[in-house]
This record gives C-alpha cells, sequence and structure tokens, in this order.
C-alpha cells in the first residue's frame, strides 16, 4: 500500500508529488493505495489523520475508483461534483484539491512514465493524455456491473492473492483499456483521435504537460525531441490547426494562472518559473492574452479571461 517514501515533493510555487519507488515487489511506476475521506481529512490504515484540502498536483495519472460516499474535487478551476459508484481521472501537472468530502471511500492507482516505458505495453504514456480531452468524461459513473469487474481489477493489482509482477501489470494494463473504453462513450473513439494526431505532435503534447516549463520555447522542445524547428511546426499544425508557439502560450497561460491563484508569488516570481526574463515581461504578456493584469486575475481569482 501507499506510503510516504512512495513519493518524493518538490516546491514548484506548488506542491509537486513525483511518484519515485516502486512497491514491494510491485512493477516500478504502479502504486495502489486505499482512502477514506470525510470532512476534508484523509484517514490513514493506522488511524491517524491529515488535511486533505489542500492544493498539490503530480507527475503521474491518478485513477480513483470511487465506491462509497461523496465529494467535491476542485480540478484547475473548475468544481466536479464526485459520487460513488464511479471512476474519476486526474493527469501529469493538474492543480487539485477536495473538499465537501462525505465519507468516501475507495482505490486509488497512480501510473507513471516508467510503467508504460515496457516496450510491450500497448499504450504509451503519450498517449493517455488522450483521456484528458475537453470532451472526454473525467469522472466516468459505472454500473453495478462495471464496479464489480473494476474491484476485480484492484484486487488483482494489489497482490491480495499473491499474483506476479507481470499479472499485475497485465492487470493494470485491462483496467485502462476498460477506461478507454468508456471515455469513448463521451467522444470520438480513439482510433479516430490518434488517427489525427502523429507521433510527433503526441510527443509535444506530452512534453507540453510535464516539461513547460521548464521548457518555453519552440526551439527548446524540438531539441529535446532531436527534431527540426520547422519539422515540429508542420506536424503540430498539420494536426492541431494550431501552431506549436500558440499551445506553448496557451499552456504558459494556463501555468501562470495556477500559480497566481494558488500562490503568493510575486510576478516577477511568476515570471521566472515561467523562463521570461523580469516581471514586466510576464505582466504585458499576461495583459496581452487576457486582457488583464496578473494582479487583476489573482485578486478576482479568473474574472480575467
Amino acid at each position: 500500500m501507499w506510503s510516504q517514501a512512495d513519493f518524493k515533493v518538490r516546491d514548484d510555487g506548488i506542491p509537486f508529488y513525483e511518484l519515485v519507488a516502486p512497491q514491494v515487489g510491485g512493477p516500478t511506476g504502479l502504486s495502489i493505495w486505499e482512502i477514506y475521506y470525510d470532512k476534508g481529512y484523509y484517514t490513514s490504515p493506522d488511524g491517524s489523520r491529515r488535511s486533505i484540502a489542500f492544493t498539490h498536483r503530480h507527475n503521474h495519472f491518478e485513477i480513483f475508483w470511487i465506491q462509497r460516499g461523496s465529494g467535491v474535487l476542485h480540478l484547475d478551476g473548475e468544481r466536479i461534483p464526485i459520487a460513488a459508484p464511479s471512476l474519476m481521472i486526474v493527469g501529469p501537472g493538474e492543480v487539485h484539491s477536495w473538499e465537501e468530502t462525505r465519507g468516501l471511500g475507495g482505490s486509488v492507482l497512480s501510473i507513471s512514465r516508467s510503467f508504460t516505458a515496457d516496450s510491450n505495453f500497448y499504450l504509451p504514456f503519450d498517449e493517455l493524455s488522450s483521456l484528458l480531452e475537453p470532451n472526454g468524461a473525467r469522472v466516468i459513473a459505472l454500473t453495478e456491473v462495471d464496479g464489480t469487474l473494476i474491484e476485480t481489477f484492484f484486487s488483482l493489482m494489489r497482490g491480495d492473492k499473491g499474483e506476479t509482477h507481470f499479472e499485475r501489470r497485465e492487470v493494470a494494463k485491462g483496467l485502462l483499456l476498460l477506461l478507454i473504453s468508456k471515455t469513448e462513450e463521451c467522444g470520438a473513439p480513439r482510433e479516430e483521435r490518434r488517427a489525427t494526431l502523429s507521433p510527433i505532435t503526441l510527443e509535444f503534447n506530452s512534453l507540453l504537460q510535464s516539461e513547460c516549463p521548464p521548457l518555453s520555447r519552440v526551439k527548446e522542445f524540438a531539441v529535446r525531441m532531436n527534431i527540426s524547428r520547422s519539422f515540429l511546426h508542420r506536424s503540430v499544425l498539420r494536426d492541431t490547426g494550431k501552431s506549436p508557439s500558440e499551445l506553448i502560450r496557451d499552456r504558459l497561460l494556463l501555468e501562470a494562472k495556477r500559480l497566481l491563484r494558488h500562490t503568493s508569488d510575486s510576478s516577477a516570481v511568476i515570471g521566472r518559473r515561467l523562463g521570461f526574463c523580469n516581471g514586466a515581461y510576464f505582466s504585458t504578456f499576461f495583459e496581452q492574452h487576457t486582457h488583464g493584469t496578473p494582479q487583476d486575475y489573482r485578486m478576482g481569482f479568473g474574472e480575467a479571461t
């Protein structure tokens, strides 16, 4: 089960949890633990309690299997009600916190890039980002039959019956397949999505989520991907209708809004975090694209658009 040793925390203005250690005998990059969130607290198996009403993010996907109770998840400014039985997905870098939890219990599965790095794994980590598309179902309501199947998956991954490393990995694949099939019910079929995105664009989108910042310029992405800037531009523009620079701009604006809302850092500090040489350049960039100053946004928590 989960322990603090499974994670390290770095501070980039918002606490950032990184999955670094496998469970004993478990696949690298895969961790599973039980949750019980009630009235803003997490109760651990030893009976200790700690607050869950804090803003944070992580470098891996989290899949919540909510078996009982209800709560509200704040996810990048959106308020998402959740009730059992359901599956819920939080992606890398997404800023979130819990509130109004009433006996919310179940299991959480963390999946990092290292887990999907196996050459035999059917779904690269880059493609998991399709689960986070705007037209996807972030929270999936489940039938009783679905719930029974998912509980079987989680039970096998916990190793309740002595499953091997290989068996747990294969079970995790099965759960992801089920998850994808459920999200397809609310959006375009996965094969259609894949057909519109080249491997170059998939890799760029993944880096955009996980490495922007510190990457903040098209040239930096091209160097990291070992391709030319012009090739990256053509591929991404063809697949998405937007240039890499436009997508980087949108990502930096999202990150700026996260930091303005959830930290007390000055514009100068936030600007440096995002790769701007000084606070004045950052403030000009923000105002040009939101029609409000960073201070306006912080005071209004999103009233600037």
